[in-house]
């Protein structure tokens, strides 16, 4: 009985002690309201106790995210900080290298709401797709679609459709853009009009797993893993570092962020490789995941702050002012010796930004075949229906003005894939990679 009491005790002390700090950290008076940033198709309205996000379109508003207002809470689960400043309203967010600037509107516009899956019509689901292309996305002359033409494969005001015949007509209304980070995430699935090409179509077999498979076993010994990371490594007997690298992601723990929590994590790898002769690093098969990740792992390879590439938004006919973004210093010991950095076509996003981040580092040099060429942050967008479309809406340029998206980073040294030795088990990209370092 007493343990109980005691239990309750501190329970009910724990509870006051929340109350108390959500009065602390709930949006103040500069913070709340309603907030627009329209190069991000984003509304965010702030009251004491709650926070809401919709995607806003020139055709609708539909609610994205709702989540309890205590802004502390929200810094340590998912890195957002707000700061308000008069009309301007800033987010900073873990795994973006820049910020989404709102401002100030008066109320939250009339309509705004949660999807509607059950009365939303196919009429409306598709106007909000194609505005939403139409004010945001960044590339239709890169891969040569007219998307004014687009308009005429809406359905009738009045047609009913079905769910999986619905998805066909978007997609359909989204084909030839060849972007990875262009899609359409549905009940029935993730679907982009994104097709595979060249080598990748030479076996089903070529997976990203798979073909990670046959570089593990090129190497012939085992990989140590990166904790909480999916980081992979070896100090080979001749002297050669290596280090695949699946995606761009970890485990964070409560209260920290990304960035500096991969840093952290990729210290391991550069203690072992200090004494290296050389290191390759492995990214052929990397889908991408979160810039600030990449730059935490680029930061073991620089002595020195230096700027690495611009980004700038769509808006309207135009862009915003690029943003240049700097990578740092993990410390003043950087592993300067020759790293060779592999690519592929899957080799993405995130693992695209690493790849640019790096390659102007005098110690690097890329070798295999082009990246996938699909750099921008995706813009999400919540239709009618609760159906979210993903959209390319940035430009990132290499410092020579530039850009990657939809040829990818070309690499140094041309490596075409030998399909043949894939399918019988053998890397001879990698094969070729040693060869280079000998």
């Amino acid at each position: 009985m007493r343990l109980m009491r005691q239990l309750w005790i501190t329970l009910a002390v724990l509870m006051i002690a929340f109350v108390a700090s959500w009065v602390w950290y709930m949006p103040d008076s500069t913070q709340r309201g309603v907030w627009r940033s329209p190069e991000n198709a984003a509304l965010l309205r702030l009251t004491p106790f709650t926070a809401t996000l919709y995607s806003e379109t020139s055709q609708s508003c539909v609610e994205q995210l709702t989540f309890p207002a205590h802004l502390k809470l929200v810094e340590w689960a998912e890195g957002a900080v707000l700061t308000a400043q008069g009309d301007t309203l800033t987010l900073a967010a873990d795994g973006m290298l820049d910020t989404w600037a709102f401002t100030r509107i008066d109320a939250l516009p009339e309509g705004c709401g949660p999807a509607q899956p059950d009365t939303a019509t196919p009429r409306e689901v598709f106007d909000t797709l194609w505005h939403a292309m139409n004010d945001h996305y960044a590339f239709f002359d890169l891969y040569g679609v007219d998307w004014d033409a687009r308009r005429t494969l809406a359905p009738p005001p009045v047609a009913t459709m079905g769910d999986a015949a619905l998805q066909e007509l978007l997609m359909t209304t989204l084909a030839g853009l060849e972007d990875g980070h262009v899609g359409l995430a549905t009940p029935r699935g993730y679907s982009s009009p994104k097709t595979r090409e060249g080598w990748l179509t030479a076996s089903p077999t070529f997976t990203r797993s798979a073909l990670t498979d046959i570089a593990r076993q090129t190497i012939g010994t085992d990989l140590t893993r990166v904790d909480q990371t999916a980081i992979e490594y070896t100090l080979l007997s001749n002297g050669i570092g290596y280090a695949i690298i699946p995606y761009m992601d970890i485990n964070t723990p409560f209260a920290t962020t990304s960035g500096p929590a991969m840093a952290l994590a990729f210290e391991e790898v550069a203690d072992a490789f200090a004494d290296a002769r050389a290191i390759i690093l492995d990214l052929r098969y990397n889908p991408g995941g979160s810039d600030t990740v990449a730059f935490g792992i680029a930061s073991h390879f620089t002595a020195t702050a230096l700027p690495v590439f611009t980004k700038s938004t769509r808006s309207g006919a135009g862009q915003t002012a690029p943003f240049t973004a700097a990578l740092a210093p993990f410390d003043n010991t950087p592993l300067d010796q020759p790293v060779l950095i592999l690519t592929s076509e899957l080799t993405g996003s995130a693992a695209e930004i690493f790849t640019m981040t790096m390659q102007d580092l005098p110690q690097v040099t890329t070798m295999g075949t082009p990246t996938s060429g699909a750099l921008s942050d995706v813009l999400e967008v919540v239709l009618p229906n609760g159906w979210s479309l993903g959209l390319s809406h940035q430009t990132y340029r290499q410092l020579d003005g530039t850009s990657p998206e939809g040829v990818g980073l070309l690499p140094d040294i041309a490596v075409p894939v030998d399909t043949d030795s894939l399918m019988a088990g053998q890397d001879m990209t990698l094969r070729r990679a040693f060869d280079h370092l000998r």
